[in-house]
C-alpha cells in the first residue's frame, strides 16, 4: 500500500495499479532508483558539498576584484553586470531540466562551480568576470534542481525541520571556506584555491552519482514548462503568498550580497589584515549552527513572529554600522550581530514559499522564486552604484537597513501559524 509521511519505503507499483490516486502520488515523495527514500540528512549533505566550492572564493573574489578593478564603484558595476546575466540565464534552468532531466542539470552545475574557481585563478579582468558568471550559473542550477528534489522527497510538514538542518551542515563550508580560501590564496596563490575547489566539486558529483536520485515520474509528466518561461512570472505574482515568500527571501538574500562584498572592501581600506576579514565572513556563516534552534522556535510559535523579529533586528543593527565607521572592531561586531538575525531568516525564510507552492507548478514557480537571489544582487547593486557616485560606503548600510525594516513590516501579513 501507499504510505504518506515518515516512511522508509514506498511501493511504486501501487500507482500503476491505482491510477485514480495520481494526485496523491504527485504529493508524495518520489523514489531513487534503489528504492530507498532519502531523508533530510542526505539533502543537507548534498547542499554542504555543493556549497564548499563556492564558499572557498567568497572572500577571495571581492579582494581580488578590488585589486583588478580599483574603485568600489567599478567593483559594484561588475557585480551588477554579472547579476543581470545570471538573472536572464536563470529562467532557462526549467527548460534545461525538462530537456535533460534535473540529475544532469544538477551534475553539470556542480562541475561548473569547479570551472568558476579555475577561471578566477587567472587573476585578470576576463577571468574575474567569467569566474563570477560561472559561479552564478552554478548556484542557480544547483539551487533549482536541489529544491525540486527536496519538494519531491520531504513532506511539507517536515520542511521546518529540513531547512535548519541544511543550514547547520552548511555552516561548515560557509563558515570555514572563506578562511581556508584566503589562507590558500595568500600562502600558495590563486591556483591552490582552484585545485581545491575543483577537487571538492568532483567529490560532490561522485556523491550525487552514488545516490542515483530520480524525479517523481508523475510530477515530471504533469509539469511541462510553458514555451516562454517568462509566462510563469505573471502566474507567480498573481498569488499573494508566493509574492510575500519572494519578498522575504529577497530581503535576506540582498543583505548577504551586501555583506559578502562591502565589509571586505571596508576592511581593506582600513588596512585590516585579510585574515581578519575572512574571519568575520566565516564567523557570520558559522552562526548557521544556530539554525536548529530557530527551527525549534518556529515549530512552537509559527514562522511569522521569528521572521519579523529577525528583519527588525537586522535592519536596526545595519543602520547602526555607519555611526561606528571609524572603528573596524565595532563595525565587525555590529556586522556579526546583524548576521545573527539574518541567519534566523535563512533558517525560516524559504518556508513560506515551500508551503505555499502548488505541486504541479513547482518547476515553473521555483524558476521565478529563485530570482530573489539575482534580484537580491541586481536591485541593491544598482542602487549602491548610484549611491557610491555621491557618497561613501556608509550610504550602503543606511539604504539596506531601511529596506530590512520595510520588509519586516510586510512580514506581518504571513498567516499567524504558518
Amino acid at each position: 500500500m501507499l504510505f504518506i509521511g515518515h516512511t522508509d519505503f514506498i511501493t511504486a507499483p501501487y500507482h500503476r495499479r491505482h491510477p485514480e490516486n495520481r494526485l496523491m502520488a504527485i504529493e508524495s515523495p518520489s523514489l531513487p532508483l534503489t528504492g530507498h527514500k532519502p531523508g533530510a540528512m542526505v539533502f543537507a549533505i548534498m547542499y554542504m558539498l555543493e556549497s564548499t566550492t563556492r564558499a572557498l572564493v567568497l572572500t577571495v573574489m571581492p579582494l581580488q576584484a578590488k585589486e583588478i578593478f580599483g574603485s568600489e564603484a567599478r567593483v559594484t558595476a561588475v557585480y551588477l553586470g554579472v547579476t543581470i546575466f545570471g538573472l536572464i540565464a536563470g529562467f532557462a534552468v526549467p527548460l534545461l531540466i525538462h530537456r535533460y532531466r534535473r540529475r544532469w542539470v544538477y551534475s553539470m552545475g556542480l562541475l561548473v562551480s569547479g570551472f568558476a574557481v579555475v577561471a578566477l585563478a587567472f587573476d585578470d579582468p576576463l577571468g574575474q568576470f567569467m569566474g563570477q558568471v560561472l559561479r552564478t550559473l552554478s548556484g542557480t542550477a544547483c539551487i533549482v534542481a536541489l529544491t525540486l528534489y527536496v519538494l519531491d522527497f520531504i513532506p511539507r510538514a517536515d520542511l521546518v525541520r529540513y531547512e535548519p538542518l541544511k543550514l547547520l551542515l552548511g555552516c561548515l563550508p560557509w563558515g570555514l571556506g572563506p578562511i581556508a580560501g584566503v589562507a590558500l590564496y595568500n600562502a600558495f596563490g590563486a591556483w591552490s584555491v582552484a585545485a581545491t575547489g575543483m577537487g571538492v566539486a568532483l567529490i560532490a558529483v561522485a556523491f550525487f552519482a552514488y545516490l542515483r536520485l530520480t524525479e517523481n515520474p508523475a510530477v515530471a509528466a504533469a509539469t511541462k514548462p510553458p514555451p516562454n518561461p517568462f509566462h510563469s512570472i505573471g502566474r507567480f505574482f498573481s498569488q499573494p503568498r508566493l509574492r510575500l515568500g519572494w519578498a522575504i527571501a529577497f530581503g535576506r538574500s540582498g543583505w548577504w550580497s551586501m555583506f559578502f562584498l562591502y565589509p571586505a572592501l571596508y576592511f581593506r581600506d582600513m588596512k585590516v589584515d585579510d585574515f581578519w576579514t575572512s574571519l568575520v565572513t566565516g564567523a557570520a556563516n558559522i552562526l548557521l549552527v544556530l539554525a536548529p534552534l530557530f527551527g525549534w522556535v518556529a515549530h512552537r510559535t509559527g514562522v511569522r513572529l521569528p521572521i519579523m523579529v529577525a528583519f527588525f533586528g537586522a535592519g536596526l543593527t545595519t543602520l547602526a554600522i555607519p555611526f561606528a565607521f571609524a572603528s573596524p572592531l565595532a563595525v565587525g561586531i555590529l556586522l556579526l550581530v546583524a548576521a545573527f538575525f539574518v541567519v534566523m531568516l535563512d533558517s525560516l525564510g524559504n518556508i513560506p514559499f515551500l508551503r505555499a507552492v502548488r505541486p504541479l507548478e513547482r518547476p515553473q514557480m521555483m524558476s521565478v522564486f529563485r530570482t530573489y537571489i539575482d534580484i537580491g544582487n541586481l536591485l541593491p547593486f544598482a542602487v549602491f552604484t548610484a549611491l557610491l557616485v555621491f557618497f561613501d560606503q556608509r550610504a550602503v548600510y543606511i539604504a539596506y537597513g531601511i529596506l530590512m525594516l520595510v520588509v519586516g513590516l510586510f512580514a506581518r501579513y504571513l498567516p499567524r501559524r504558518m
